[in-house]
């Protein structure tokens, strides 16, 4: 059976995490990896000599790799910094390879498009890294709904408290900005590290397995308590959908508990609860009917390598997560800079920075869990809590939305 070449551009930071888990595939026989592009080649001496004794082409730069390798890649992985990804997407895309995209997308909706717009012209694909459109809890989740076992689906919530150190806001120069050498980045809590779970409510509110949800409206409030960062780090939103659902987003970096993401789906016939760790999922019917079920042993993270291995075989027709219906997410997310309009530093005096025993810089923003546990609770905004630091925002139309801007 001929296996499918994949190359990686990067081995450090989330591209290691590439390597091991195609490693790790590669006993299953679809896929192998064969080049890598290592850039600084003496800082990573030892990954290149361990690269190349496996056999392993290893180039130092992404445009020798597009140049050199058609004969052993089919597709290119792109875990690299968010500024970059529509370039080397398209330029990917161009030189007649198919592309895997980590997420997010893009930071514009006009560089998702020029992504879209490339597949079509090239005849290649793009299959976007949202591992959790490729997880079994919520593929299940929402063919659950598209059977309509759960009726029309009123509001769908999720909240996530993960502490993010000075070490993570250091490990690379784009980290913690909006803004990185002229380019858009949007680097705070929705657009990267939580992106998956707001990407995961707009995807079950679609009207079909491969679709998400149209978006008619957003308000958003940002707001950032690292002193030593420019994007937002804890952040709000709600969200309208076409179809009348209400999505609610809570999500923060400086926490005074780590706590993993948590949604909640409110339908007509009765309301599922979902949790990230294992995928612990509950569906409570009205007529008293329990379901249970978790992820079923089914990572994730592999499955996005497989589809993408399964589609360049041809032994499926689409692929779960696509630039066309990550779309929306990156509408919400421009739309909710657009609502918010800048991002409001809190208060000193409400802000803990310290070493804390595991040797790293933390911020913690006084009383955001119980605020975030009510607002979620409440299904409301920090604004329209007992709040005197936050801020009340617009509601922003995104229904025909084909171009972020913020400096205008």
């Amino acid at each position: 059976m001929k296996k499918v070449g994949l190359a990686v551009v990067g081995v450090n930071n989330f591209a290691k995490f590439y390597l091991d888990k195609i490693k790790e595939l590669e006993e299953e026989g679809e896929i192998k990896l064969t080049a890598v592009v290592i850039e600084d080649q003496i800082k990573n001496a030892d990954q290149l000599r361990n690269l190349r004794s496996q056999g392993i082409t290893v180039y130092n730069s992404y445009q020798k790799l597009l140049k050199e390798s058609k004969q052993f890649v089919d597709i290119v992985c792109l875990p690299v910094s968010i500024p970059t990804h529509s370039n080397m997407a398209i330029s990917g895309m161009k030189a007649g390879y198919n592309i895997l995209l980590e997420k997010p997308p893009t930071p514009t909706v006009q560089e998702l498009d020029a992504i879209i717009k490339t597949e079509k012209e090239t005849g290649r694909f793009c299959s976007i890294g949202f591992q959790f459109i490729h997880s079994y809890t919520i593929r299940k989740i929402k063919q659950f709904i598209l059977d309509g076992k759960l009726g029309n689906i009123k509001e769908i919530a999720t909240k996530g408290f993960w502490p993010r150190f000075k070490s993570y806001y250091d490990r690379n120069d784009w980290a913690g900005k909006s803004l990185y050498m002229g380019q858009l980045v949007l680097d705070g809590p929705m657009q990267n590290a939580f992106a998956h779970y707001l990407n995961n409510m707009i995807y079950i509110t679609g009207p079909d397995m491969n679709s998400s949800a149209s978006l008619k409206k957003i308000r958003s409030e940002l707001y950032r308590a690292h002193s030593y960062i420019e994007a937002d780090d804890t952040s709000c939103m709600q969200l309208e959908t076409a179809n009348g659902t209400n999505i609610y987003f809570y999500v923060t970096h400086s926490p005074e508990k780590l706590r993993h993401p948590y949604m909640e789906i409110v339908g007509e016939k009765g309301e599922i609860k979902w949790t990230m760790e294992n995928e612990k999922t509950v569906i409570k019917l009205n007529n008293e009917k329990v379901i249970k079920f978790d992820n079923n042993n089914i990572d994730p993270y592999k499955e996005e390598f497989r589809i993408v291995a399964k589609k360049q075989l041809g032994k499926i027709d689409n692929l779960y997560c696509t630039p066309e219906n990550t779309r929306n997410f990156v509408v919400a997310i421009n739309g909710a800079y657009d609502s918010a309009k800048k991002i409001k530093a809190i208060p000193k005096d409400l802000i803990n920075e310290f070493i804390n025993d595991d040797n790293e810089y933390q911020t913690i923003l006084t009383g955001i869990d119980k605020l975030f546990d009510q607002a979620f609770a409440e299904r409301k905004l920090l604004s329209e809590l007992d709040i005197d630091w936050a801020v009340r925002t617009e509601w922003i139309n995104i229904e025909e939305y084909s171009c972020f801007n913020p400096f205008n």
